[in-house]
């Protein structure tokens, strides 16, 4: 669905209209701008641009001159990708005149996708510019969303869990054994998606709960890097009960539409797992774990 933006900036009026927000990688999205001038204005181009940047967060200890040390976090960014298209040379507006003009921008094929989160993540940002030498520029910014397929996943060229694009995983832990089947692998921010878990009980336990958690781990890779564990998903599967011997536990989901795909950066990555908890009253809860690979659009 296509998507309009309004700005002034330094002079001009902006309209932009984008087909849609959310790009494909290694596709071509279309656009349309109309620019308004408040007086005359000259420029020497407009220039959109797809803009990537990765941020990463990591712990930096310091010592002063007494010698007592302090550690602090840093949020460290670096541009990841920039792809410029030259839409207009030579602009020139009298008053009240209105200039339109159609682009189409690449989205680089590998993207890298948007990743929404804090100690490690990928921003993208469409920015349409009016160049003007020695004066301010006029712009339009706008975030947009670059998405991770399911098909580059599949592909193998993005590294995803051992078992993650694997309809069905073995589980075992604290003598429980069984399986855990998701559908569809790999799954996809904002849709929805169903499991089953096969579960033998060599004796009789007795349960508080039978849980499920999507958990993504988001870890920055450098030195002093930090992680965090994101919870996207959580449902008790079953209330307090009794475990034992075979038992098999239907259910579904709907993800959040939130952007945590699984996906390996120059200095992040992220893992997704599928956590089966069972509860267990006064003793350590049994966990069960299967890899999940995490995309964020199903269409490619």
């Amino acid at each position: 669905m296509s998507v309009v933006w309004t700005e002034s900036s330094h002079g001009i009026d902006w309209r932009l209209e984008l087909e849609r927000d959310r790009l494909l990688p290694g596709r071509l999205v279309s656009g349309r701008v109309w620019l308004t001038a408040h007086g005359a204005f000259e420029a020497q181009r407009l220039l959109v641009t797809l803009l990537g940047t990765e941020h990463w967060q990591h712990e930096v200890t310091e010592t002063d001159a007494q010698g007592h040390t302090r550690t602090r976090v840093v949020t460290s960014r670096a541009e990841v990708a920039r792809e410029p298209v030259a839409v207009l040379d030579a602009v020139r507006l009298a008053d009240g005149e209105t200039r339109e003009a159609a682009f189409q921008l690449p989205v680089p094929p590998l993207g890298p996708a948007t990743l929404e989160a804090n100690v490690a993540g990928v921003t993208w940002i469409l920015e349409a510019k009016l160049d003007v030498p020695g004066g301010f520029d006029s712009r339009l910014e706008r975030p947009v969303r670059v998405l991770q397929p399911t098909a580059l996943l599949r592909a193998g060229v993005v590294p995803v869990g051992q078992f993650a694009l694997y309809g069905g995983a073995d589980v075992a832990e604290d003598g429980v054994t069984g399986s855990v089947e998701l559908d569809p692998v790999p799954l996809a921010c904002g849709e929805a998606f169903r499991g089953r878990i096969l579960l033998h009980a060599p004796g009789r336990t007795e349960l508080q709960e039978i849980r499920a958690e999507l958990r993504v781990r988001v870890e920055s890779t450098v030195g002093g890097g930090r992680q965090e564990d994101i919870t996207a998903w959580a449902a008790v599967l079953v209330p307090t009960g009794i475990l034992e011997g075979d038992r098999t536990i239907e259910f579904e989901g709907l993800l959040p539409d939130r952007a945590l795909p699984t996906i390996e950066l120059p200095h992040g990555r992220t893992a997704a797992g599928l956590h089966v908890i069972l509860a267990r009253p006064w003793a350590p809860d049994t966990r069960l774990v299967r890899d999940v690979a995490m995309a964020t659009t199903t269409e490619l």
